[in-house]
């Protein structure tokens, strides 16, 4: 048991022991002070056992520690007095060289050449040992490409000894001058490592060209081989940053890749040889043609083998996978070339072919990783695809166009048909959009891209060629009734346009999308129904019947009683009758329209000729007229849009009603606003018809009228033609109703011929609008009813 109290180093160990003893008594004592202590006896027992035992392991191990202290120092110390020792004999030994050398130092050049001599002494022989041994070492290299799997050690140990024999050559030639003799016999040496490399890279490339079967069936030595390339590369790579003039570069990757090219060659020879006896085939093409494309194709296979077996045996960094293809691509697009210059003998069925190969060709490149860009031929008119593209098109148009010609003979040559509904049409409309969409149908099965484009472009050109010829024959001698199916006809070839559109659209590849301009084609359908719905429009006004009742409006008793524009309104509705079952609701919306404002045109060109004088009942009957027409024709027309058609008759009532100067030129202002063609020429019959206006009063409404006309035209000063002075070639209610037709902001409309020609002749300065001939639209001049298919039309009032 230990003690807080200290005890002194100083005293010896005996004395120590008591003075412990001592303190251990004295502990005990504090412990057991009192009786009751002792029960605690074994208690304190068991720990002092515990203290001794833990103090006795400390000890023990503090004093193992001390003797390996002390081991260690002993170590060092004996390792140190050895090191002295070392030194004390390194010293002795400088100190006796220094001594012997002191003796030297006056032929210390001497000595220096002495070791240089030594050392090229040593180096000569050891180049003579090596130069001797050249042709033994060449010999075994030699042995080794007996056997292919020994390649590359081959190839390494002929890289030393060329390496060797380029040094040598070149010491040779800068050294001493060496007799002839004996130059030859050294050139012996270098020969044979030469000889021996030259057999190496003959084997060497025979591999590389023999790429295809390797990848297949000996991978391992296609990649020994490739690995010979690589290794040589760096070589060169170093040679080239050190600056070594003496060994010259083999640039092996591109004397690989002109091998791989010289290769693809020969495989493709075969190939190229039937393409340039294409031409010489005469008539038969079809299996030539064949021939090539299953050549072609088994080559385009052997691309899907070479990226799967080949490309995996060169390294990544050489590409040679595009290397490979960009070969290939070159000797199909020449082979493309050939068949194109050949094109004109080729049927379209083997152009098909060919371009459903180029397709698949383009397919089997995607599925290879080729990006976009690099999957099409050359493109351009002289090139192979845009040879047979361009033949293919220039023969479907002529072939369309000569269909849709006998289509609309065909048309014309027989009678409308009429359908479930009433309206009538013939077949060409049908006929002409399919053999367009099965020519487009034909070539999308092949092309998604250009060939398709180009058909698309093809067709619409046709479609404007069809258009063209229908305007033609609306031109000439037509019926009422197939004036009629050629409006139905256009209408549906809208559609059809429409849809053809949408079609070719939804087909194209993203990169052709948007490409195709078909849109003016569509409307052209449109316009030519709008032609033709003029025309029958022209044929209603061109009746006589109507004609000799549009001149008793303004003149007569019938007319002031309302039995002309009753009669008038009687026949309009027979003729809208028919035509509404004949026509498409939407057009015949339009005949409507159209005659309405043809209506309204000759009501102002009667009241501006035939008005003799102007009195309320006048007014009023013109205004009843107006009312008529607007409430006939609201019948088949949205009534917003009838009443607009109707505003200038009414603008011309108010004008011809107008009580005061300002309110002459006010309504006269705003008549021009619809109808710009009325001249205050022609408004001075009006102004003259009214019996209560004075001169004065007159004068200074023509005045006013003139200046608000002139304002008005001030941009445009062209008014309605009149005839050359001296001849008889346009009545005064003609010159009126070309007025009365003039729109805002455009020219004249279509004026009547010369008074007293033939029906369908056009004035000089009308609008190329064409007309029906007489015989179609002009009723006998009899009282019997006028008709139109067998339907009457007005029975004329006695």
């Amino acid at each position: 048991m230990g003690s807080s109290r200290g005890v002194p180093l100083s005293h010896s160990i005996p004395e120590l022991a008591i003075e412990s003893r001592k303190l251990a008594v004295e502990e005990v004592e504090k412990l057991l002070q009192r009786p009751e202590d002792l029960k605690r006896l074994d208690t304190l027992l068991e720990e002092y056992t515990q203290k001794h035992q833990a103090n006795k392991a400390q000890l023990s191990a503090a004093v193992a520690t001390q003797v390996e202290a002390a081991r260690a120092g002993m170590a060092l110390l004996d390792k140190a007095h050895r090191t002295l020792a070392k030194m004390q004999n390194s010293y002795k030994m400088i100190d006796k060289l220094c001594t012997e050398c002191s003796a030297l130092i006056e032929n210390h050049e001497k000595i220096q050449i002495l070791s240089a001599v030594h050392y090229n002494l040593g180096k000569t022989l050891q180049d003579v040992e090596n130069i001797v041994a050249l042709p033994n070492e060449a010999a075994e290299a030699e042995e080794m490409l007996k056997d292919d799997s020994q390649l590359l050690q081959a190839y390494e140990s002929l890289a030393i000894l060329e390496g060797t024999s380029s040094l040598a050559q070149q010491a040779l030639q800068s050294g001493a001058k060496l007799k002839l003799e004996d130059t030859y016999n050294l050139n012996a040496y270098f020969n044979k490592v030469q000889d021996t490399m030259t057999r190496f890279e003959e084997r060497l490339w025979s591999l590389i060209r023999n790429f295809v079967e390797l990848g297949h069936n000996n991978p391992a030595m296609l990649v020994a081989a490739v690995r010979i390339v690589e290794i040589q590369e760096m070589v060169d790579k170093q040679l080239e940053s050190s600056g070594i003039a003496a060994v010259p570069m083999k640039r092996y990757r591109k004397r690989m890749q002109q091998q791989i090219g010289m290769c693809i060659q020969d495989i493709t020879a075969s190939l190229l040889q039937r393409c340039s006896q294409l031409a010489a085939a005469g008539e038969d093409t079809n299996k030539r043609t064949n021939d090539i494309l299953d050549d072609a194709h088994t080559f385009v296979s052997q691309l899907a083998d070479i990226y799967d077996y080949v490309s995996p045996c060169f390294p990544e960094k050489y590409g040679i996978f595009h290397v490979i293809w960009k070969q290939y691509h070159e000797h199909l697009a020449f082979m493309l070339d050939c068949m194109g210059a050949c094109a004109e003998q080729l049927a379209n069925a083997d152009i098909l072919k060919v371009m459903g190969w180029v397709n698949q060709y383009s397919d089997t490149l995607r599925d290879l990783g080729i990006e976009e860009e690099g999957l099409g031929f050359p493109a351009g008119s002289n090139r192979g695809v845009g040879m047979l593209t361009d033949k293919y098109i220039e023969r479907m148009r002529q072939q369309l166009n000569t269909w849709f010609t006998n289509i609309l003979q065909a048309d014309m040559s027989t009678e409308p048909k009429v359908g479930d509904d009433g309206t009538i049409s013939t077949p060409g409309a049908v006929d002409f959009f399919r053999v367009v969409n099965a020519q487009v149908n034909v070539v999308e099965d092949i092309s998604k891209g250009d060939m398709l484009l180009k058909t698309g472009q093809m067709a619409v050109r046709v479609m404007r060629d069809f258009q063209d010829a229908e305007r033609r024959y609306l031109e000439g001698e037509l019926g009422v009734e197939m004036v009629c199916a050629m409006v139905n006809n256009n209408v549906r070839c809208y559609n059809e346009s429409m849809e053809f559109a949408e079609r070719v659209e939804d087909s194209l590849d993203d990169d052709h999308k948007g490409l195709l301009d078909i849109e003016e084609q569509c409307r052209g359908f449109l316009e030519l129904a709008k032609s033709a719905t003029a025309l029958l429009v022209k044929s209603i006004f061109s009746d006589t019947a109507f004609v000799d009742l549009f001149s008793n409006l303004c003149c007569s008793d019938d007319w002031k009683q309302g039995i002309v524009t009753a009669s008038i309104l009687a026949t309009l509705g027979d003729y809208l009758a028919d035509f509404k079952r004949m026509l498409e609701e939407a057009f015949f919306r339009r005949l409507c329209e159209m005659s309405l404002e043809e209506g309204v045109a000759h009501f102002m060109a009667a009241v501006l000729t035939f008005t003799r004088a102007i009195t309320e009942e006048g007014v009023q009957r013109l205004q009843s007229d107006r009312d008529q027409l607007v409430a006939f024709f609201s019948q088949h027309c949205k009534p917003e849009r009838v009443v607009k058609l109707a505003a200038p008759l009414q603008d011309l009532k108010d004008v011809a009603a107008a009580d005061s100067v300002d309110t002459f030129v006010l309504t006269y202002t705003t008549l021009l606003q619809v109808a710009p063609g009325i001249s205050p020429a022609l408004l001075e019959r009006i102004v003259q018809a009214r019996s209560d206006l004075s001169k004065a009063d007159s004068r200074e409404v023509m005045l006013e009228c003139r200046e608000v006309f002139a304002t008005k035209h001030s941009n445009d000063t062209s008014e309605v033609p009149l005839p050359a002075k001296g001849k008889n070639t346009t009545t005064p209610f003609k010159v009126a109703l070309a007025a009365a037709k003039k729109k805002p902001g455009g020219g004249d409309q279509a004026l009547e011929s010369k008074s007293g020609s033939k029906s369908g002749e056009k004035a000089p300065g009308a609008a190329s609008v064409p007309m029906l001939p007489k015989a179609a639209v002009q009723a006998p001049k009899s009282q019997e009813p006028v008709m139109i298919s067998g339907i009457p039309r007005l029975e004329m009032m006695s």
